[in-house]
């Protein structure tokens, strides 16, 4: 009985995970209107929070936000 609970929480988890994988992936598509896979400045601008904090989060400061920086941003 323990190791089924065990593995329904880990389980749990890794549908959790999923979810919010899915959630980000599905924002960032929304956000990247040009579909370029990157998010610009201009296209950042529709969620004041990602706008105001767009420097920071672009790590590699080449002007964009890559689907990568936009994931660990949100983690």
């Amino acid at each position: 009985m323990k190791v089924m609970t065990s593995l329904g929480i880990c389980l749990s988890a890794l549908l959790s995970c999923n979810v919010f994988a899915l959630d980000a992936q599905a924002t960032f598509a929304e956000l990247d209107k040009d579909g370029n896979g990157t998010l610009s400045e201009g296209e950042a601008s529709e969620d004041a929070v990602l706008h105001e904090s767009f420097e920071q989060i672009d790590k590699d400061q080449n002007g964009q936000i890559s689907f990568a920086e936009f994931k660990q941003f949100l983690q």
